[in-house]
């Protein structure tokens, strides 16, 4: 599957090294800064010729009339050999129906048809989200252009990446501090990418850990692994320490006790994933390698009966919230407390 994905971007490389462009693309998969810099790549490639009204057309959302597509599909380019139509997360390779949209016999006889009549004036670049393989009308797509997938990268990928982007900015990053970086931030390199121009606009030649110590702000995700490893550890007082600071700063305590529920709700499938790839489970969750890594790490730490129940009590004490019984803050730090007394058994 990897080889394919690979095989996939190398075939866009060389359509852009070479300057000749599919009819057809779908590009997605949840690294939206590689998408991004895709849809931009391509778009390039179709020069506006000053009417980017005319020639670089953007249909955005599920609920665009099939009407819109036609126009869009019909239109000649203006004072340009080509245009482009950027179509953005249309659901169409979704065997999910729209709310009072096309049924998906409609659907796909629409689309089907709009594939076979491509003009050698007009790309179009399917921008999606998420897409169903499965479904006819991605099969479709795919043998009319070219499909990629972008899915985040490898920790190791991350890393050269981090030191290539320094290097571009005439900057040094040791690939220890490179991967220091990227565990503090959110999986993506949009977000690594937003922490990262912060430290090349703080530091001079070279980035250090005590930079990102003082530069990096720690994603909610970090923050809440720190908080189930205390928990692991039956670390009071550590895990008190980190709920106190996040009270401090007026973080949400209910989105917090979510997002402790999101955690060993993804550690208790890890666990129920024994046997199988850090890149499967990676997969299977919709996680970066190293996130996916933690959960593993973390569902060795617990036991299926704790998790389990970590999971269960969330939704007790929510209703507990809800009939007023016991304030939001006092929930979570309950929640911590029974956790770490539940995770010893």
């Amino acid at each position: 599957m990897a080889a394919k994905k690979n095989d996939d971007l190398l075939k866009l490389k060389k359509q852009l090294k070479e300057g000749i462009l599919a009819p057809l693309y779908v590009f997605y998969g949840e690294e939206t800064f590689m998408r991004d810099m895709y849809v931009g790549r391509v778009s390039e490639q179709v020069p506006d010729g000053g009417f980017p009204e005319f020639n670089h057309i953007v249909l955005n959302g599920a609920d665009i009339p099939f009407s819109d597509y036609d126009d869009a599909w019909e239109s000649f380019p203006m004072m340009a050999e080509k245009k482009l139509i950027h179509i953005k997360d249309s659901g169409i390779f979704s065997s999910k129906r729209a709310a009072g949209g096309p049924s998906a016999e409609e659907k796909k006889e629409f689309w089907s048809e709009k594939f076979k009549r491509i003009s050698d004036d007009t790309v179009v670049i399917f921008d999606e989200s998420s897409v169903d393989k499965r479904s006819a009308l991605y099969k479709a797509a795919a043998k009319a252009g070219t499909v990629v997938e972008f899915t985040f990268l490898s920790d190791a990928d991350t890393v050269t990446w981090v030191i290539k982007q320094c290097l571009d900015a005439k900057k040094r990053i040791s690939k220890e501090n490179a991967y220091y970086l990227i565990t503090l931030c959110d999986p993506g390199l949009s977000n690594i990418n937003n922490e990262l121009q912060k430290l090349l606009d703080f530091c001079d030649e070279e980035i250090y850990k005590s930079d990102i110590d003082r530069v990096v702000s720690k994603s909610m995700q970090v923050i809440v692994f720190e908080l189930t490893d205390a928990i692991m550890a039956g670390n009071t007082q550590k895990a008190m320490s980190v709920l106190t600071d996040l009270k401090t700063v007026k973080e949400n305590a209910f989105t917090l006790l979510y997002l402790m529920f999101s955690s060993f709700e993804k550690m208790l499938h890890a666990k129920l994933m024994q046997g199988y790839s850090q890149g499967e489970i990676a997969s299977e969750l919709g996680v970066s390698p190293y996130i996916a890594r933690k959960y593993i790490d973390g569902a060795r730490g617990f036991s299926e009966n704790a998790l389990v129940w970590m999971v269960r009590r969330v939704a007790e004490i929510d209703l507990e919230i809800k009939e007023g019984r016991i304030d939001d803050w006092s929930a979570l730090e309950q929640y911590v407390m029974e956790c770490i007394h539940f995770g010893k058994k």
